[in-house]
């Protein structure tokens, strides 16, 4: 599947806000500010940024 420029952008933004996101949430937890655990994805944005890409609007999908 060709994707154009503006696609590409897209998702590179997408993955950047997901990195920006794990890494103040991490931040907030060694701050005390969030109780229990954060699981970090990062390394893995663009699985997600992909995955959710190549999505339909009537396509359903879970995470554990």
């Amino acid at each position: 599947m060709a994707l154009e420029p503006d696609q590409l952008l897209d998702m590179y933004r997408r993955m950047v806000t997901i990195r920006t996101f794990d890494e103040r949430a991490a931040d907030e937890l060694h701050a005390g500010n969030i109780p229990g655990a954060v699981h970090s994805y990062i390394g893995q944005e663009a699985v997600a940024v992909g995955i959710c890409s190549a999505l339909k609007r009537e396509d359903k999908i879970t995470s554990t």
